[in-house]
């Protein structure tokens, strides 16, 4: 009797064993692939194409505005955050009102300088600079705007030292627009920011590293191995897909949000602008939705209409 009760445990356990090595063999694929998407390689300078596109003569940004390299070490880590501190025209001081300007995935300090340029103009100071693994930020892992919400948070603390109650805004693009909503989301660094800006922002780490499971069409269900990940994610970065939801670390943020997103992108989803939005519990928010732009390309369609609805939020704070 016991022989056979023994034999269907051995089984169940061997089973359990084989699902539970099979599981995190997953789940460490999906770690690499979505934790490193990005390399300082690849995300070095920009191609003269960019400026073309964007309308901006390099060389005469440069020589019209002063920019000092900066490079602010870690709170949260053992590497630095380099990035540009760029001054307003005709400013020589640092104690003016700031805009701290936050890069999407793929791109570096230099892809924010088109709307570096809006912010100069307008009389702020700009810090613009390099996320994690990207441009030259050493850095190992891209999360989503998780982890890299602790560099923006260092810059934030970084441009409040260099001020006298002046103004502090966040602006950030794509995956650098979850970055500003986690950095908001802690109370010590919203008390420091007048306005932030979240331009076609990423809501969902979970649906952003299923989007990227989809790709490689493997005969798995998504589902399970987003788990996979997810629970090494725990495991080795100490957080969950879960704990980087945008919506819930915005929900009850002090900060005026502006939410700028398009019903035609395809890589973050109408859906992940309004979830963000429809999260804040204040009245000090706005959403601004075109219909046909790509991702992160609002301001390159719609110039105008972005720079206005930017103008009038701005303003009142």
């Amino acid at each position: 009797m016991k022989k056979k009760i023994l034999i269907p445990a051995i089984i169940l356990a061997f089973l359990l064993v084989a699902f539970g090595s099979m599981s995190w063999f997953i789940g460490e694929q999906v770690f690499i692939s979505s934790t490193q998407l990005v390399t300082n390689e690849e995300t070095s300078g920009v191609k003269e194409s960019f400026w073309k596109t964007f309308g901006i003569d390099y060389d005469k940004f440069k020589s019209t505005y002063k920019i000092e390299g900066i490079s602010v070490p870690s709170s949260e880590g053992d590497h630095d955050i380099p990035g540009d501190y760029i001054y307003a025209k005709g400013a020589d001081t640092k104690d003016r009102d700031t805009v701290i300007l936050i890069h999407g995935l793929g791109g570096n300090r230099y892809s924010n300088y088109p709307v570096a340029a809006y912010f100069l103009e307008k009389g702020y100071n700009v810090i613009t600079y390099d996320q994690r693994s990207s441009g030259e930020n050493e850095a190992k892992y891209t999360t989503f705007g998780y982890l890299e919400s602790d560099d923006a948070k260092d810059l934030v603390y970084y441009a409040s030292n260099l001020t006298k109650g002046k103004a502090i805004g966040l602006w950030g693009t794509s995956f650098g627009g979850a970055t500003a909503g986690h950095a908001i989301s802690d109370k010590t660094i919203a008390a420091k920011v007048k306005f932030a800006v979240l331009d076609c922002p990423v809501s969902s780490m979970k649906d952003m590293v299923a989007a990227e499971i989809d790709k490689m069409d493997i005969p798995l269900p998504t589902e399970y191995m987003t788990w996979c990940g997810s629970v090494v994610n725990k495991f080795k970065l100490g957080f969950s897909y879960g704990d980087a939801d945008v919506p819930a670390a915005v929900a009850d943020t002090d900060v005026p949000v502006l939410v700028i997103n398009s019903k035609a992108d395809q890589l973050t989803p109408y859906y992940m602008g309004r979830d963000i939005y429809e999260a804040i519990d204040s009245k000090d928010k706005k959403i601004l939705s075109v219909k046909d732009s790509d991702h992160a390309q609002v301001w390159l369609n719609h110039r105008e209409l972005y720079r206005k609805t930017m103008d009038e939020f701005i303003s009142q704070y």
